[in-house]
């Protein structure tokens, strides 16, 4: 789960039903969606390489392919898994950036016109795409349904190969700051990108690096990572961009050694700095526990952030973050002026959560386990957090929708 539905009170296209199942068209699993910035689009990722975008036509239908319409793209993204998929503001044009386990983040470039490009070739007789020469795909999508001219198609702007090992998550930042994108990798760093050109979409700037340093000073303690298997030391696990537009650059970001630290741009030492180590994922016992999901929600003239949180655990948590102009006695651990106070931490479900999201005016969290529920969360005027709603998949039609999907 990425996003929430839209809010019921504005209705500009008209929802075909509360619940709606869809073959996804994915030769295996669905590691990622994401809707874009209106939420009339939405693009999948999966096991199989491949990515699909999908248009919510005026009927209020999702078309695909899969459904026999003609308003999705399919094509392959890498050469491994894709992890992880991220829309970019729609004023810098139609942008997705991928996160494959081929080590590579990859930025994608919605063109329209028929010409030749990377989109999707034919299936070939084991059902994965041919890439093969001379098996470019002519039938193309678009906001038309069409094909040929006026078609779009989804080209390989750039390929941002720094990491040494899988990359994990992916994420545009807010409009504020740009066209930058921050990556992690299961080497345990995060990237931070930055287009030199919003025009020219081939080159972007390797920004900065935060690699992941744990706390070992302390006599007689280990670090988180040396308590995790090989299997389980997968670096960084996810992130998400604080999207305040009168904060300075700031990233929550998760690991699979159960931290969650926050880092901020730092002007006067032109580097990113923790500011601030939220309560981590671990066991009662202290094991740490990978932590599965984060999600800075965005603010609306509040005085303080709200992080939420999600790991193998079993728990979902909210963090509660004061925000401040930051005074001379009011330095993070690096010693540097911070405006990020830790306030406090309450567990919501302990259940396990795969994902959580905020809606767009951060006051209703979604989380979203392998149980086939999402649940939603709402602060009453106490602080006291509650769930005011449980939607259940409908499942009844899942076996026919696999078996057209087979066909």
């Amino acid at each position: 789960m990425s996003a929430t539905t839209p809010s019921t009170a504005s209705k500009p296209l008209k929802l075909a039903s509360t619940s709606h199942i869809l073959p996804h068209g994915h030769l295996d699993y669905v590691l990622d969606m994401a809707f874009d910035y209106y939420g009339r689009r939405f693009a999948t990722s999966s096991s199989d390489r491949t990515v699909r975008v999908w248009d919510l036509n005026p009927d209020g239908n999702w078309m695909s392919s899969a459904l026999g319409g003609n308003n999705t793209n399919e094509w392959q993204a890498h050469r491994g898994a894709v992890h992880r998929i991220s829309w970019a503001h729609p004023e810098f044009g139609q942008l997705l950036a991928t996160a494959g386990a081929d080590h590579a983040v990859i930025i994608w470039e919605e063109r329209e016109g028929g010409f030749k490009s990377l989109a999707t070739p034919e299936r070939s007789a084991d059902g994965f795409l041919d890439t093969s020469a001379g098996a470019t795909n002519t039938t193309n999508t678009g906001s038309s349904g069409g094909t040929g001219e006026g078609a779009s198609r989804w080209v390989n702007k750039a390929t941002l190969s720094d990491a040494r090992r899988a990359v994990t998550a992916v994420e545009f930042a807010p409009r504020h700051l740009g066209l930058r994108i921050a990556s992690g990798s299961a080497d345990g760093v995060v990237r931070i990108y930055e287009a030199m050109d919003t025009m020219n979409l081939n080159h972007w700037k390797l920004e900065a690096e935060i690699e992941d340093n744990p706390d070992i000073n302390e006599p007689g303690r280990m670090s988180a990572v040396d308590n995790l298997s090989s299997n389980e030391n997968m670096g960084v696990s996810s992130l998400s961009w604080c999207s305040g537009r009168f904060e300075p650059a700031t990233l929550v970001v998760g690991l699979s050694s159960g931290r969650v630290s926050v880092y901020r741009y730092d002007d006067g030492q032109r580097a990113w700095l923790e500011a601030i180590r939220l309560p981590g994922h671990a066991t009662s016992s202290g094991v740490p526990r990978g932590v599965l999901d984060v999600a800075w929600a965005p603010n609306v003239g509040r005085s303080y952030h709200l992080i939420a949180t999600c790991g193998k655990d079993n728990q979902l948590k909210v963090h509660r973050v004061k925000r401040g102009r930051g005074t001379k006695g009011d330095v993070d651990r690096n010693g540097s002026q911070s405006s990020l106070t830790y306030e406090g931490t309450e567990v919501l479900d302990q259940s396990q959560a795969w994902r959580c999201k905020w809606n767009v005016t951060g006051t209703v969290l979604a989380s979203s386990g392998d149980g086939g529920m999402v649940k939603l969360w709402k602060s009453d005027f106490q602080g006291r957090w509650k769930c005011v709603s449980e939607i259940v998949g409908d499942t009844t039609g899942v076996a026919t929708a696999t078996a057209f999907q087979n066909q």
